[in-house]
């Protein structure tokens, strides 16, 4: 198997075993052509299905609830099930001159592959089974906007996973607190993938920047990247990760510049967040 048809396998077949196919399948010797596909949505089977129904995130109160940890955490598997689905479509979607890009690629998907099934395993101790809320297609939204490798990593690595930096520390925290040391462990395992997430993004657009006259910095290049309605502010979370965002080589210039930015979306103005 190539790394076409593993990224076809992720895409086109809706059970989750094969969504969760090991990366050590492909062959990379194997140099056939890419064949370009158009998909409007991931293939998914009946019990892990993409909704249009909308169910609510627990407050930060019920969070004491372990069911309500596992409903959480139903939401965070979704988050990368897309992951993982969209790393694939952007193998299968761009064209790269270097294999090192498919391998990044294959890499985080692997990775976005132990992140689900930590967090099935840990959700299915609380009495959830992956399926049993609506799995909605957000992230995957943003795929029909994307013209090439460069917007993908900004959309994906610079804007949502950066984001998820400060979300996967903020929960972490929130179930230590909790005592809840287990969850607490699982969401460390995701800050820390995640800062080599961003760190990927980070280094080819780097390497953009560095040949181009057009712009005179990183964040510059990376606001120019985002689709409408796409902003900034949609790259952070309730808290500032400053020093994960150090660890992943994002410049301080950039670093201040995302810190400061004001947009439309007040996410750490969500009472939901704060009761």
């Amino acid at each position: 198997m190539n790394v076409f048809e593993y990224a076809e396998t992720i895409l086109l077949k809706g059970d989750l075993d094969n969504k969760l196919i090991d990366k050590e399948i492909i062959d990379w010797s194997v140099k056939s052509p890419r064949s370009p596909i158009v998909v409007d949505l991931p293939v998914r089977n009946d019990s892990i299905r993409i909704s249009s129904d909308q169910v609510k995130f627990p407050k930060k109160g019920a969070l004491k609830d372990s069911y309500q940890r596992g409903k959480a955490l139903h939401f965070f598997a979704n988050h990368e099930l897309l992951a993982i689905e969209m790393m694939a479509y952007a193998i299968v979607m761009f064209p790269f001159e270097k294999e090192s890009v498919y391998k990044s690629l294959v890499e985080t998907i692997s990775e976005e592959q132990k992140h689900l099934k930590l967090y099935i395993k840990r959700m299915n101790e609380f009495g959830v089974e992956f399926g049993d809320f609506p799995l909605n297609q957000y992230f995957w939204y943003f795929m029909e906007k994307m013209e090439n490798i460069e917007m993908f990593f900004s959309v994906i690595a610079l804007t949502f996973e950066q984001a998820n930096l400060d979300f996967a520390l903020y929960y972490k925290n929130l179930f230590k607190d909790l005592g809840d040391s287990k969850t607490a462990a699982v969401m460390e395992v995701i800050y820390q993938d995640e800062i080599k997430h961003v760190a990927r993004g980070r280094s080819h657009l780097s390497k953009v920047v560095s040949k181009s006259e057009e712009y005179i910095s990183f964040w510059d290049y990376f606001l120019s990247l985002l689709p409408a309605p796409l902003t900034a502010d949609r790259a952070k979370g309730m808290i500032f990760d400053e020093k994960g965002r150090q660890k992943a080589g994002l410049d301080q210039a950039f670093i201040q510049n995302l810190k400061d930015y004001k947009g439309d979306f007040k996410i750490t103005q969500r009472k939901e967040w704060k009761s």
